[in-house]
């Protein structure tokens, strides 16, 4: 691939910040200033004449040009997408007779997507959209360099896959034995002088969709909803003691900024379920912030707290991180033979049942049959997926009676068990069936 010189600041300059429209001008300028050999920050009047320099740069070659945390610049210069509009709009003089390139990132997912989104001006504009996702449970157990896998669930449900929150912001430091964790957990994490403890605070601060809203109480209601168990949009509401028709737009933004993902029925029209997209997020709303008041004391003892939040912390966030693996990994990974076909639709359902009451099931995958509503659709797969138990015969049962109670639509559907502890009667009993599968981390 042929390199293109790039225009950019220093590698000792400081990230963008978040001021005046002068500010932001005056560091271009600085940056233009010492590309040309100036002796002096050229002198920008406003961003007409920015970007008239930025296209110019490209009339001798490529070049590359890097506008970075651009909904910083968004927020004090909310014209500068109408700018870069004209400028790259076919036929501008400046468009014709530059090979000028520009990139422009930025963290605040919300405001990048509507870059593009409807008749925002940069619309049609882009070659490439390059969202820079976290690594998957698989690639994050190398970066974390687990031990082990329970200890490599742990550290996902904690940290999920952002490179960072496992290097810099732990100063390197990750869990080397499964006895560590412990240590890692209640130095790393739930002290307050460690970065990761006020990172969800920042991270919401950052977002100008977030910023500049007057109710910021209510977003973080619903998020500790959310994290706290309460995945339906009934029990969202009850949590956060309000309508449905008030919460939706606080839902529809926190789903905008992919801070919660809707997760549909497979095999239930209407009954989406709502949870956390950053393991993160989970562990603060469901374990820090609950307890911020202790944990932030002069005189906290952080490891002695962690004990006590030992059951919470598997209950709420490292069971619902094993769930969200578990249809990962059916999504991505699994092959169609061990699912019995593609995985056209994954999520959890609630089965009701006279006998038994409400049976959750934590994985359910469906076909995407032509013309069939939810309630319609052939069932494929029906999973469990238990982190800290021992997976046994019990739990084949009751996937059985679930199997039995869809009817004709789930008779050939397929039983997965996921799980690091595994009864060996159950290893036994799957050894001997064609419908059973035990899947572990690595599983196909």
């Amino acid at each position: 691939m042929k390199k293109v010189p790039a225009l950019r600041q220093s590698t000792e300059q400081p990230q963008p910040l978040r001021g005046s429209s002068g500010e932001a001008l005056r560091d271009l300028g600085e940056a233009l200033g010492a590309r040309a050999g100036a002796g002096a920050p050229l002198a920008l009047r406003n961003w007409e004449h920015a970007v008239e320099l930025l296209m110019a740069l490209g009339q001798d070659g490529t070049r590359l040009v890097v506008l970075d945390e651009f909904p910083y610049l968004l927020e004090h210069s909310p014209e500068l997408d109408a700018i870069l509009q004209r400028h790259f709009g076919p036929g501008h003089p400046s468009r014709t007779t530059t090979q000028t390139r520009l990139i422009l990132c930025g963290s605040a997912i919300s405001v990048m997507s509507n870059l593009l989104n409807g008749t925002a001006p940069l619309r049609g504009r882009a070659g490439l959209t390059l969202p820079v996702a976290p690594f998957d449970f698989r690639v994050s157990r190398e970066l974390h360099a687990a031990p082990d896998l329970p200890t490599a669930v742990n550290l996902f449900a904690v940290i999920g896959g952002v490179a960072a929150y496992a290097r810099e912001m732990c100063s390197n430091d990750l869990p080397a034995t499964a006895t560590d964790f412990d240590r890692w957990i209640s130095q790393r994490v739930l002290s307050p002088s460690a970065p990761l403890f006020g990172e969800i605070d920042l991270l919401l601060g950052e977002d100008p969709t977030m910023s500049r809203t007057r109710k910021a109480n209510l977003y973080h209601a619903t998020l500790s909803a959310v994290a706290r168990g309460h995945h339906t949009w009934t029990g969202i509401c009850s949590y956060v003691n309000m309508s449905g028709s008030s919460l939706t737009p606080v839902m529809d933004t926190l789903l905008a900024t992919l801070l919660i993902a809707r997760v549909e029925d497979p095999i239930r029209d209407n009954r989406p379920v709502y949870h956390p997209v950053d393991s993160l997020l989970r562990f603060h709303y469901a374990v820090i912030r609950r307890h911020q008041a202790r944990l932030a004391s002069v005189s906290a003892d952080t490891r002695a707290i962690w004990q006590s939040l030992i059951a919470t912390f598997r209950s709420l966030v490292a069971g619902p991180c094993f769930e969200a693996m578990a249809r990962d990994w059916v999504t991505h990974f699994a092959s169609p033979d061990t699912l019995g076909g593609t995985p056209d639709h994954v999520g959890s359902t609630v089965i009701a049942s006279a006998d038994t009451g409400d049976q959750e099931i934590d994985l359910v995958v469906s076909a995407d049959d032509e013309g069939a509503v939810p309630d319609q659709r052939t069932v494929r797969a029906l999973g469990e997926a238990k982190v800290g138990e021992t997976l046994t015969m019990a739990h084949v049962h009751r996937l059985e009676r679930a199997r039995a109670h869809l009817g004709p639509r789930a008779k050939d559907a397929k039983l997965l068990l996921f799980g690091s502890a595994i009864d060996q009667a159950l290893r036994a009993h799957a050894d001997r069936r064609s419908d059973v599968e035990i899947v572990l981390y690595e599983g196909r």
